[in-house]
């Protein structure tokens, strides 16, 4: 038995892209699993001769919706199931004869049902389980309680340690995208763009840190930099189900340092479907009524239910617009009293007016085959931002103003599309797969204009206002003198980045038992990747219109544009031909002014007319960061899993991969006093990097009684560079006081990450999980930088031309010598009041919280003048070496607390669910002082969303967002009260409606 990719076996496979080394190494190792797996045929196909199979599905009696998670053992044995995804459960080698399956599900009578087994053949049985409810009361399950009572028995049924937000809890309160919906379970982060979940962070690790897959296919990053994936693409009302898995098993992608997050897309279930949802919302920021959101899905099965088809559809538009302000500060001692205090320097005061819109599809179908299944998914969604920046920007430091604004666009589009096929030959199952994904992302022809103001104060300006005073009194310090203000610059810039990705895999799963008490499988497989990424910028700016020359241009556009007023001959272009109306008087709650506004519309028409002419393309800006490249992955895994009676899971396994990339950028030398139309020096520039890993896996889940679950895994996971730390983009800048150059030996960090779980379960408790874990992490990529000396050994491969004399400062990425650690806890408790007399019965409670300390040692270089020893007779005496210094410091990103409580509330067809999110601050910027690292503030956020059924399968819902219209705060640690950073986008409100049938 082998597993083939385009007819040739895995080892062959392998050996083409590996050392002999390493084939004979895999050669080995697979001969011996091959061995073991023929064993297991033999032995089970024989056995298979006096035993039978039992399928089925479980439901509950009532509703006949299927019970996810659901557990069934036949009695006095091990041998059992946990319904799937369809409730649908299948036990093989059961022994012919009478056989009691016993079905259990918390919060439900326990259920044993007597079933004939013959041998050879397959019985099928339906089970209806009861909830407990209240005697002698009506037994109706209400509609959170439902949604969750399947993640729980969900989580349950895992082998591993993971959380899950069941089809039921998205779909009847949906949030509006998947980030929202991730970020209420346990040891979720969750970062924001204009109040909207769009990343999140697993047990304190960057986004960049996890894999986003879409039913099991692996989603593509959406960045130009990093591996993230923006999570806001995908609407909540396509999704079935998240399973975030923290504790990975040899059968998943290695490279998730935080976790999995697999979401999963809904199926057709057997009759008609339709679900369509049309929604309006005001965001109290602008003011504006304007966002909406319409979702549709219609299923059904044909065939006799063995088609299965379902279409979805989506599209929506918010209001995403965000005020923000940013300072910075220096620390300047005050003569009047000695005390070191902060002092502004600079002020950027921003508005953000922005439209965010998705469009997106899915068609999932299904055809089942006797004891198998054909699956194809395509799913699409399409993300744009659409918008206008205006910026007031205040120069303290060297007193001038400026004003400036953006007009752009950004297009992201995420396709999937995976086939996959499972059979299940009762002695063995078999799935193979193949998927395409693809990732665009798009900003055509977005542009930027300048006006500047220089000696920008007003006369006398520090006799009326202290230089030690808060910002709030900086702006006081301007003349805002539009005729003074004069057109300085502008461009045009498109970015693309587009990334490609192939997958095929295949896996064989072959079950074995020996008698009654010891059960399991064996499962192996393989998985081929190959990714193809690119970054191209384009840019095209006008020349320097404020100082100096441009009086070609300026006279340009004083004749093409008559309506501006210019004249011929002007020496600058002044801000008020080209002022707008537009203000706001809650600009940044009314605390900072928004200033003078620039009418785009008439400056767009400038830039367009100039192209061509006198905007000439900015060659740095153009080719300087452009970079495409491939990436290949190999995987191999074997792992096994064996029970021993019915308290006892033991899974070992390891899992190999291989990586090969290839990746080619520009070398990019400015010449010091270029001439007019004098381009930079380019050279192209490949960099390759191989390398490859073993990482054992192993698991144990022990439950010494039937409410208690102990889980314990010891995983190893790797993390890869992001694309920019590796890409061979060097520049060199003019004036060669810095080089940014790419380190392209850096390594995959790894980590070793030991996690415990347990778990209590109670039909009036609830559950209740704590869960450990901690992780050494190896290799950690970090920005460094290091003042260039000759015969330096950080990046041995860097060359710096003849004209680079001195000793530039160098920035780059390197790996940390120093192992980071990260260690955490996390409570979680799920239950709801169904035992209580009356409406109390309809409450639904959700808590949890997460404590997380990191540490790492952060390398740091400085260099030293040293003696030449011995001295020599004439200069120089002394010579240059870089020192290893280090700080330490936590994790980017990584709060030390977060907690979360949903409280839920039904009574009959009313539903109501309140949220709480509170998480500390976190680091966004490490510095060489820990007196610059840069914090988030404390985070605390409220919202509401109702629910109230109607006749006719109708329903009416609203939701209300930032309900304490909470803004986000940085702050720097030795500035103390003064924000480095503020982000205000309020409250939001959405109204709707719902019809679903049946």
């Amino acid at each position: 038995m082998d597993l083939c990719f385009s007819g040739r076996s895995l080892p062959l496979h392998l050996s083409d892209l590996q050392s002999k080394q390493h084939f004979n190494m895999i050669n080995s190792r697979y001969s011996t699993i091959l061995i073991l797996i023929t064993c297991l045929f033999t032995w089970t196909a024989a056995h298979a001769q006096t035993s039978g199979t039992i399928t089925g599905v479980i439901v509950d009696a009532n509703s006949g919706e299927t019970l996810i998670g659901a557990n069934v053992l036949v009695k006095g044995t091990n041998r059992g199931s946990a319904a799937g995804m369809t409730g649908e459960f299948t036990i093989n080698n059961v022994p012919a004869g009478t056989v009691t399956l016993v079905a259990s599900y918390l919060s439900y009578q326990t259920l044993e049902v007597d079933v004939v087994v013959e041998a050879g053949r397959t019985a099928n049985v339906r089970l209806q389980m009861q909830w407990l409810g209240l005697v002698g009361e009506e037994v109706v399950i209400s509609v959170q309680a439902r949604g969750q009572l399947s993640a729980i028995n969900q989580q349950r049924a895992s082998n591993t340690i993971s959380n899950i937000v069941s089809s039921d809890r998205i779909q009847e309160i949906p949030d509006v995208n998947a980030a929202e919906s991730v970020g209420r379970l346990p040891g979720i982060s969750i970062q924001r763009s204009g109040g909207e979940a769009n990343q999140i962070a697993i047990r304190g690790l960057s986004p960049k840190y996890n894999t986003i897959t879409v039913n099991g296919v692996r989603v593509p990053a959406t960045g130009s930099t990093d591996r993230s994936v923006d999570l806001s693409l995908i609407s909540s009302n396509m999704l079935d189900g998240i399973e975030v898995t923290k504790a990975l098993t040899p059968d998943k992608d290695a490279d998730a340092l935080g976790g999995t997050v697999d979401l999963k897309l809904r199926t057709a279930s057997e009759g008609w479907y339709t679900d369509f949802l049309a929604q309006g919302g005001y965001t109290a920021l602008q003011q504006t009524y304007g966002n909406y959101k319409f979702v549709g899905n219609v299923s059904n099965r044909f065939f006799d239910n063995r088609l299965g088809v379902m279409l979805g559809f989506n599209t929506d538009r918010y209001d995403r617009s965000a005020d923000k302000f940013n300072g910075n500060y220096s620390l300047e001692i005050d003569p009047r009293d000695g005390i070191r205090k902060p002092q502004v320097t600079s002020l950027n005061l921003r508005e953000e007016t922005i439209d965010r819109s998705r469009l997106g599809g899915s068609l999932i179908a299904d055809y089942r085959l006797p004891r198998g299944k054909v699956m194809f998914n395509t799913f699409f969604n399409r993300l744009e931002n659409a918008g206008i920046q205006r910026q007031n920007q205040l120069q303290v430091s060297d007193t001038r103003h400026r004003y400036t604004m953006s007009d752009f666009e950004t297009n992201t589009n995420l396709l999937t599309v995976g086939l996959g096929v499972e059979q299940d030959f009762k002695f063995m199952l078999i799935d193979v797969g193949a998927s395409y994904v693809s990732s665009d992302r798009k900003s055509p022809l977005n542009y930027y204009y300048e006006f500047s103001e220089e000696s920008a104060f007003i006369d006398d300006a520090f006799d009326e206002i202290d230089r030690f005073d808060p910002p709030g009194e900086m702006a006081r310090l301007f003349a805002n003198n539009i005729e003074q203000t004069f057109l300085n610059y502008g461009n045009v810039r498109t970015e693309k980045t587009n990334e490609n990705e192939v997958t095929l895999q295949g896996n064989v799963k072959v079950p074995f038992r020996f008698g009654n008490t010891v059960s399991g499988y064996f499962k192996t497989g393989g998985k081929f990747r190959e990714m193809n990424r690119s970054y191209d910028v384009s840019q095209f700016g006008t020349s320097q219109l404020f100082f100096g020359g441009g009086q070609e241009h300026r006279d340009f556009i004083a004749t093409e544009f008559p309506d501006l007023g210019l004249e011929i001959g002007m020496a600058r272009l002044p801000m008020s031909a080209f002022q707008d109306t537009y203000g706001r008087s809650n600009f940044l709650q009314g605390d900072y002014p928004l200033g003078y506004t620039i009418r785009g519309s008439s400056m767009k028409q400038i830039i367009n007319a100039s192209r061509g002419i006198f905007m000439q393309q900015e060659v740095q800006a153009s080719l300087g960061d452009d970079y495409e490249g491939m990436e290949r992955y190999t995987a191999a895994y074997a792992m096994t899993e064996v029970n021993i009676g019915r308290y006892i899971t033991f899974m070992p396994g390891f899992r190999w991969e291989k990586e090969y990339s290839s990746y080619s950028a520009k070398f990019t030398d400015v010449q010091p006093n270029p001439l007019p139309g004098q381009d930079p020096f380019f050279t192209d520039t490949t960099a390759v990097r191989r390398n490859d890993f073993l990482l054992p896996q192993v698991h144990l889940q022990i439950k010494p009684l039937d409410w208690i679950n102990l889980r314990l895994a010891y995983t190893e996971t790797l993390t890869r560079p992001d694309f920019w730390q590796y890409s061979p983009r060097i520049y060199i800048s003019q004036f060669r006081d810095y080089v940014t150059a790419p380190n392209t030996r850096i390594r995959s960090a790894t980590a070793k990450n030991y996690d415990a779980s347990l778990s209590i379960y109670h039909t009036k408790l609830g559950f209740f999980t704590v869960s450990a874990f901690y992780k050494e992490i190896s290799d950690l990529i970090w920005f460094a930088t290091f003042s260039y000396v000759t015969g330096q050994n950080i990046l041995p491969d860097l060359v710096l031309p003849p004209s680079v004399s001195g000793a530039p400062r160098i920035n780059t990425s390197i790996n940390n010598p120093n192992v980071a650690t990260v260690k955490g806890i996390e409570f979680d408790w799920q239950t709801n009041f169904w035992y209580l007399p009356s409406f109390l019965k309809g409450i639904v409670l959700n808590l949890n919280y997460t404590h997380i300390v990191s540490k790492t040692e952060y390398p740091q270089f400085r260099r030293d003048l040293v003696p030449i020893v011995p001295r020599p007779p004439r200069p120089p005496f002394t010579t240059a070496v870089l020192v290893d210094t280090s700080r330490v410091g936590r994790m980017p990103n990584q709060p030390s607390d977060i907690m979360n409580a949903t409280i839920g509330y039904d009574l009959k067809g009313f539903s109501a669910r309140v949220s709480f999110l509170y998480q500390t601050d976190i680091l966004t910027s490490l510095a060489t002082d820990p007196a610059g690292d840069r914090f988030t503030d404390d985070y605390f956020r409220v919202d509401v969303s109702v629910k109230q059924n109607l006749p006719h399968n109708m329903q009416v819902f609203a939701n209300f967002n930032n309900l304490n219209n909470r803004a986000d705060y940085n702050f720097q640690s030795s500035i103390g009260d003064y924000p480095t950073f503020i982000e205000y986008y309020g409250f939001t409100m959405d109204i709707g409606v719902r019809y679903k049938f049946p």
